[in-house]
């Protein structure tokens, strides 16, 4: 889901939530007058008849204060009702900043479901981004050290030019008055996501009289986020938490005291890790504090991601590397979706003019490096605690040091209209906590705050259960909102602590030693091996990939060596281990299949399938059975397996389980995601 940098000071692209459009209930939207419309509308895509989407363009002034001259031509999207003239409008704001909406906009109306079949729902791709006129610059994304960092940040400034004043929050709301406007629409709802709320905030603020209601998901807060990543970095051990309650991490203590210790560790130097390949080859990663930061903000946008963190923690703390560096290659294999009209410009220009720069406004370009330490150096050690002032330091956050204005001046930030607002907050939401979202709810005489459980950034697009989709409908159907059930199960489960040694796992019943030890090794091995099929299979959907692999495509390496594959007829694993010294090794296709167990640390031997799933053969010059058909059977529910197991054997549960992996990867792809820059080590 993110493109990362291995170097100091470079630039990574990290997924951020879309905005979506917020439907008016039935009284507010009889005060939402459609008037006439200024805008030419035609058909988006005319040799598409399934595409009922409507096209056309507003065009502002590139710089309503005049200094710089020129225009922009915003691109709009509108997606009509169902059926019948709309009685209301309902603006979608998108992400980044930097992030182009038009794209996105059918995903959204689907997304709004009943609630968008008499509404219109407005999209519009933000100044610099999509058909409104994209910014690019190339030399970003080529950047991998501090020094090439500082240059393409220059670079970019002088590429953009004068203009770059005019792609602020400020005239994005001014934007949106322009497309309202030119829409006709008297008045509107607005929805937002992640930066959308900022820009949502002070769109209500400038323009109280044309907004009817608000529905904020994923807060950043009207005065813009915090340079430091205080928040972020204070909510990490209650997420941790939040991700283990109740009773989910029983190998740990407190997960949060093992983020601390891991923590230590990383203050002394980098940690080394190896991770295998889909083919079983080796790697080595360096695990750094700022790939480990970045890897719980890839856990904002990946369930699966928080679902491996308190295991890989535990295990790092207690000197075994190989979950966390497991994790950091796949975060390092995924990448940010779209992006041919995103613009990494934009989310610089917007970023360093708006504020939230570690410097005092109208610190010049050569003296920011020194205002820059003095603030970061007034920072309590412990606001940052696992990371520090190094980390700090290493991670860029000094990101707009070289560009020419930053800040430049806002407008003052305003009140609220007194409209009903519900802000939604996802509990395991690091990139926009909820203490943020509290705050602001503070702020409001009628806000409604709701806290979802189990959910990352951009609630309805990570809630895996039904809460934020309900608070929604309630809210615009003027209907109590309920609160989320602090209760409510988990979608995906928390990982297992992964064995260090063969002496940690206890022997088999009735069979004594290392050749008991072996025999429940196998099947641990054989549930890695599921879970770790499982997990492919879905994790396409959260990393961007818009579909999970196909089954035959399916292929991964083992957490200590080997791998497994899916080849349409079975399971070929190849020295795939999940317990140090303890290999798997065979073609499991059908009743007969034999598998070879080796390793430095197994009883070694040879084990055959038979008919109901257990395997039968000799380890250590012994005879065996392994009861192995849960193992087996939940690779028959995974959809992958033949069925070589006895049919009569009950499957229900471990196809259920399946089932709502995939159900949760399906319902998690409903908002594509969308650029924004976080500086990495």
């Amino acid at each position: 889901m993110m493109r990362s940098r291995s170097s100091r000071g470079a630039v990574a692209l990290l997924v951020a939530a879309v905005g979506a459009a917020a439907i008016a209930s039935a009284p507010a939207a009889a005060a939402e007058g459609q008037g006439g419309s200024g805008v030419a509308l035609r058909r988006c895509a005319p040799g598409d008849a399934r595409d009922r989407t409507r096209c056309g363009t507003v065009t502002v002034p590139l710089d309503r204060g005049g200094s710089v001259p020129g225009t922009v031509r915003l691109r709009v999207r509108v997606v009509p009702p169902a059926s019948g003239s709309a009685d209301g409008t309902v603006i979608a704001l998108a992400g980044g900043p930097g992030q182009a909406a038009t794209p996105l906009a059918p995903t959204i109306a689907a997304m709004l479901g009943p609630a968008a079949r008499t509404r219109r729902v407005v999209t519009f791709d933000q100044r610099g981004t999509g058909r409104s006129g994209r910014l690019s610059c190339p030399a970003l994304s080529r950047a991998r050290t501090a020094r090439e960092n500082d240059a393409a940040v220059a670079d970019c400034a002088r590429r953009i030019g004068p203009k770059r004043i005019a792609y602020t929050t400020a005239a994005s709301v001014e934007d949106i008055e322009a497309v309202r406007a030119g829409l006709g629409a008297d008045r509107v709802a607005l929805f937002a996501v992640s930066y959308g709320t900022k820009v949502a905030a002070a769109y209500a603020a400038r323009h109280p009289q044309r907004v009817s209601r608000i529905v904020l998901d994923s807060v950043v807060p009207p005065e813009g986020v915090d340079p430091f990543w205080r928040t972020t970095i204070g909510s990490a051990r209650r997420v941790l938490r939040a991700i283990c309650r109740p009773r989910a991490c029983r190998f740990t203590p407190d997960p949060a005291a093992d983020l601390l210790a891991v923590g230590r560790r990383l203050a002394r130097g980098p940690l080394r890790g190896t991770w295998y390949d889909r083919r079983g080859r080796p790697h080595r990663v360096a695990i750094t504090d700022g790939r480990l930061f970045s890897l719980l903000l890839e856990g904002d946008f990946n369930p699966l991601t928080r679902s491996a963190l308190p295991a890989a923690l535990r295990a790092a703390a207690r000197g075994d590397e190989a979950p966390l560096a497991r994790l950091l290659a796949a975060q390092d294999g995924s990448s940010a979706m779209d992006s041919s009209q995103d613009s990494d410009a934009v989310y610089l220009a917007t970023s360093c003019e708006d504020g939230g720069v570690p410097w005092p406004a109208g610190t010049p370009v050569e003296q920011r490096a020194a205002a820059f330490a003095r603030e970061l150096a007034a920072i309590p050690a412990e606001q940052l605690a696992p990371f520090g002032h190094a980390t700090l330091r290493r991670l860029g956050v000094d990101l707009c040091r070289n560009w020419p204005e930053s800040p430049i001046a806002q407008p003052p930030v305003l009140p609220l209209p007194d409209v009903p607002v519900l802000i939604l907050s996802g509990d395991e939401d690091l990139r926009t906590p909820r203490k943020d979202a509290e705050q602001l709810a503070a702020r409001l005489q009628r806000a409604t705050l709701v806290t979802v459980p189990g959910a990352g950034h951009s609630v309805l697009g990570s809630d895996l259960g039904a809460c934020a989709s309900r608070a929604v409908r309630s809210f615009f159907a003027d209907r109590p909102v309920r609160a989320c059930s602090p209760r409510a199960p988990r979608f995906i489960e928390v990982d297992e602590l992964p064995p260090q040694r063969l002496s940690e796992l206890p022997p088999a019943r009735g069979t004594a030693g290392r050749t008991g030890r072996t025999l429940t090794a196998v099947n641990v091995t054989l549930e890695a091996v599921v879970d770790d099929l499982l997990r492919e299979l879905v994790s396409g959907m959260f990393r961007g990939e818009g579909r999970a692999p196909a089954p035959d495509e399916t292929r991964v390496g083992g957490l200590r060596g080997g791998s497994v594959a899916f080849d349409g007829r079975g399971f070929a694993l190849r020295r795939y281990s999940a317990v140090p010294g303890v290999t798997l090794t065979g073609d499991l296709r059908r009743t007969g299949s034999i598998l070879r167990i080796g390793g430095r640390a197994a009883a070694r031997g040879t084990l055959r399938v038979v008919r109901g799933g257990d395997l039968r053969g000799r380890l250590g010059g012994r005879p065996v059975r392994v009861a192995a058909r849960r193992a087996l059977e939940a690779m028959l529910s995974s959809g992958v397996a033949p069925r070589f197991v006895d049919p009569r054997v009950e499957l229900r549960v471990m196809r259920e389980r399946a089932q709502e992996l995939a159900d949760a990867a399906a319902r998690s792809g409903a908002l594509p995601p969308g650029p924004a820059l976080v500086p990495l080590r």
